[in-house]
C-alpha cells in the first residue's frame, strides 16, 4: 500500500494526498464548521477522507458515526464511493456499500441510504435526501451543497441538536445568493451571533494551492503554464 495515503500518528492526513486548502479544512476540529467554497475544488472528497478516519476510530479514540446529506442522489453516490476508496487506501477493514431505507416520520416518504460499516461499530450513512428529523441520532452530520437544500433552516435546527451529545456539524456549499439560509448562517457566525468556525476557499486560491496540478495528474498530461491560464479563464 502507498504509505503516502496513511494518516500520521496524530490522525492528520499527509501532505502528499491532499492539497493545502483541503488539509486546512479537514484539520479544523469544531462542533460547527462552515465551508464556503468554489465549485468542484474537491472539498467533499477531502471531507470523505476525514469521515473515514472518524468512523473507523473506536469510541475511546473519539470515533463517531457520520451522516452525510446531499441534495440529490448523484452527489450522494459520488460521496459514498469516495468513502469506500479512502477506506481501501487507508487499509481500514470495512464492509461493502449497503443500500437501505431511512425510517422517516412520513410513511409515504422513502429515503434511500448508502452505508459503509466499520469494525469500530461506527458507520458512514449517506442519504439521498433530507430526513424529516435526526432525533435519536448521534455523531457527525455533513450537509453538502447546503445552499441548495430545499429547507436548510429546518435541517440545521435538527442537525445542531446533535451538538448536545458531542457531535459535529460540517456545512459545505457554494453560494446561491444572499437571501439564503446558508449565507445567513455565515453572517451570523461572522457577527458573533452563533458559535462556529468559518472556512473559505475561492477557485483561484485552490488553483494557487495546486488544483490544476491534480487535474493534470488525473488526466495524465504535462503541466504547461499557458494551458493552466487558459483552463482557469474557461472555468
Amino acid at each position: 500500500m502507498n504509505e503516502g495515503l496513511m494518516p500520521d500518528s496524530a490522525g492528520v492526513i499527509t501532505p502528499s494526498v491532499l492539497l493545502q486548502y483541503q488539509r486546512d479544512w479537514v484539520n479544523i476540529r469544531a462542533p460547527l464548521k462552515v465551508g464556503e467554497k468554489s465549485r468542484r475544488i474537491g472539498l467533499t472528497w477531502a471531507e470523505a477522507a476525514d469521515n473515514v478516519l472518524v468512523a473507523a476510530a473506536s469510541k475511546s479514540a473519539r470515533g463517531q458515526t457520520v451522516y452525510y446529506l446531499g441534495y440529490n442522489q448523484d452527489m450522494t453516490v459520488e460521496y459514498i464511493q469516495a468513502c469506500a476508496m479512502w477506506a481501501r487506501a487507508f487499509d481500514y477493514a470495512a464492509g461493502e456499500i449497503e443500500e437501505g431505507i431511512w425510517p422517516d416520520e412520513d410513511p409515504d416518504k422513502h429515503i434511500k441510504t448508502y452505508t459503509v460499516v466499520f469494525p469500530s461499530g461506527h458507520r458512514i450513512v449517506a442519504l439521498t435526501s433530507r430526513p424529516s428529523n435526526l432525533r435519536g441520532r448521534q455523531g457527525v452530520v455533513v450537509i453538502d451543497e447546503a445552499a441548495f437544500h430545499s429547507d436548510l433552516a429546518e435541517l440545521l435546527k435538527a442537525a445542531l441538536a446533535l451538538l448536545i451529545w458531542g457531535g459535529e456539524v460540517h456545512v459545505i456549499s457554494t453560494h446561491d445568493g444572499t437571501e439564503n439560509p446558508f449565507n445567513e448562517l455565515i453572517e451570523e457566525i461572522r457577527a458573533g451571533k452563533r458559535k462556529g468556525h468559518l472556512f473559505r476557499c475561492t477557485f483561484r486560491e485552490a488553483v494557487a494551492d495546486g488544483l490544476y496540478d491534480r487535474v493534470c495528474m488525473r488526466r495524465g498530461i504535462p503541466h504547461i503554464k499557458e494551458e493552466e491560464d487558459a483552463w482557469v479563464d474557461n472555468v
